[in-house]
């Protein structure tokens, strides 16, 4: 088992990483005397798989335990899904000082976060992520929140974890597309800001990343990576932007396409990068030579690297391009990108030509 201290403005703690290590939440809440209720929300897929093993593992610990078991899917991330997981909390009574726990990927750590960033004010959460992504991303630097008819992760707030135990045991039922989507935002990473991490990865096939130890140093590599980057920015007020590389563009795709699961996270994070990538060159940046050593690792996993390659009918540039202008990052109505210099060095490109931008889209549209 590997563990990081994450410590950010005079709060710790632990991300612990390993295989079959449910009991550390036991161990965890047994140091801090918990003798509560211990609320856990998650959906119906995670709760198929794993419920029931961390349900035994608290039974032994005569712990008592109550479940909310929700949709799966980025849709869940909903106004009524909040209000319905802090209502529960509530009817169940818990404690500022009681610890709640999220059991699932991305969506189920966002929508528990941010409702126990709000309910009483602030309440504990402990993450359990069960996928790639939520292990290597989501569940670290305290973002939380859900979407808006307008765009992805409009409405939220910070608010850091008290513990996130990473088994990838659960990843063991992860098909094929879904690892790889969560794999998108390990070597974002590298992407923005390890060159070595990133020359470690791109020979590696879909089965060498599917092996335990490259998973846990996958995870490890990409947690202290954003860490680093989360302690000296946590509100992302500056640096911490640079984890937004091909999210801007990403996340109109999924808006755009009403976060229909024939459009994973990941795969259109890809797609951004690949047009980022295009808007790089445009701004005389990364060279081309880099560009093919990106995209050629991209085409060996068999991500989409155009629009134009996923079949979808409901893109256009300029609704694409509307959506972008809800995007965080936009300052005085102009929009701002995470482009490369390099492979491993990020930048924050401002006050972009939405012309450029429109012609980049569209020719990915059109292939």
């Amino acid at each position: 088992m590997k563990f990081i201290n994450a410590k950010y403005n005079g709060f710790t703690h632990k991300i612990l990483i390993g295989n079959k290590i449910q009991n550390e939440l036991i161990l965890f809440l047994r140091k801090h005397q918990f003798k509560s209720k211990l609320c856990i929300v998650t959906d119906k897929n995670v709760a198929k798989y794993h419920l029931l093993s961390l349900l035994k593992c608290l039974k032994v610990s005569k712990i008592k335990v109550e479940v909310l078991v929700l949709n799966p899917g980025e849709k869940t991330k909903s106004w009524f899904n909040l209000k319905k997981v802090v209502e529960w909390l509530i009817s169940n009574q818990v404690e500022r000082n009681d610890f709640i726990v999220s059991l699932g990927g991305g969506v189920i750590g966002d929508l528990t976060g941010f409702a126990c960033s709000i309910t009483r004010r602030g309440m504990k959460i402990i993450h359990m992520p069960t996928t790639l992504l939520s292990q290597v991303d989501s569940s670290i630097g305290g973002k939380t929140g859900i979407n808006s008819l307008q765009g992805k992760n409009l409405v939220g707030t910070f608010h850091q974890p008290s513990l996130i135990l990473s088994d990838i045991s659960f990843l063991k039922t992860l098909k094929k597309r879904e690892y790889l989507s969560g794999y998108a935002e390990a070597v974002k990473k590298a992407l923005i800001k390890d060159y070595n991490f990133f020359k470690w990865l791109e020979n590696k096939d879909y089965n060498e990343l599917r092996e335990d130890k490259n998973i846990i140093d996958i995870i490890f590599k990409s947690c202290e990576i954003k860490i680093n980057l989360v302690q000296r920015d946590e509100k992302e007020q500056g640096e911490r932007a640079l984890l937004n590389l091909g999210h801007t563009f990403g996340h109109a795709l999924e808006t755009a396409n009403h976060y229909s699961k024939n459009l994973l996270h990941g795969e259109a994070v890809i797609i951004g990068c690949c047009l980022a990538l295009q808007l790089s060159r445009k701004f005389n940046l990364i060279d081309t030579d880099q560009c093919e050593r990106i995209r050629n690792h991209f085409k060996r996993l068999n991500y989409y690297t155009e629009i134009k390659q996923t079949n979808l009918k409901n893109f256009t540039a300029q609704k694409l391009l509307n959506i972008m202008y809800q995007d965080k990052k936009v300052v005085n109505k102009k929009l701002s990108f995470i482009l490369l210099k390099r492979i491993g060095e990020g930048l924050i490109q401002k006050n972009v030509d939405a012309d450029i931008v429109k012609k980049i889209l569209t020719n990915s549209i059109k292939g």
